[in-house]
């Protein structure tokens, strides 16, 4: 069997972006209640990279300066499965087997960078990571996960 290597969202993903993208998307009711917002936060997407700004305005705060580490980590559960999904082949889905959230320091207000990349793809697993940055460029957080793959079908 050939190794495929690609570098390019497939078929399937080209449109499932396009329709996160999309102000009128459908979006599932876990991130449209934690009010996550790819249609506006979602900067760049690649095979197995996203970036995101989320604008951090303080109503996620449990004090001054100071995000509810659960949020942050909803968030980045969010990012490092829109990261796995980069590297998906139309037909496949994945799930979340593993979610690991650090914090390095308290979350300020301002943009907050974050940018998922995908570490190891094969057959039937996935490992990403996610990086929170600061408006002054500081690693705030850091988020890794472990991803199981299988035919979309297995999913319905």
């Amino acid at each position: 069997m050939n190794k495929i290597e690609r570098t390019e969202l497939s078929k399937q993903q080209v449109e499932f972006f396009k329709n996160l993208r999309s102000a009128d998307g459908q979006l599932p009711p876990g991130i449209r209640n934690l009010g996550i917002k790819p249609h506006l936060w979602l900067k760049e997407v690649s095979y197995g990279r996203v970036v995101y700004e989320w604008p951090n305005d303080g109503s996620r705060d449990i004090q001054e300066d100071r995000v509810f580490g659960g949020w942050i980590a909803a968030l980045a559960d969010h990012i490092v499965s829109m990261t796995m999904a980069s590297a998906l082949e139309d037909g496949e889905w994945f799930t979340t087997t593993e979610l690991t959230t650090r914090m390095f320091r308290p979350m300020q207000g301002g943009v907050i960078r974050i940018e998922g990349r995908l570490i190891n793809r094969g057959r039937t697993t996935g490992f990403v990571e996610a990086d929170f940055f600061q408006e002054n460029e500081k690693p705030a957080a850091r988020a890794s996960a472990a991803k199981a793959i299988r035919a979309r079908s297995d999913f319905s």
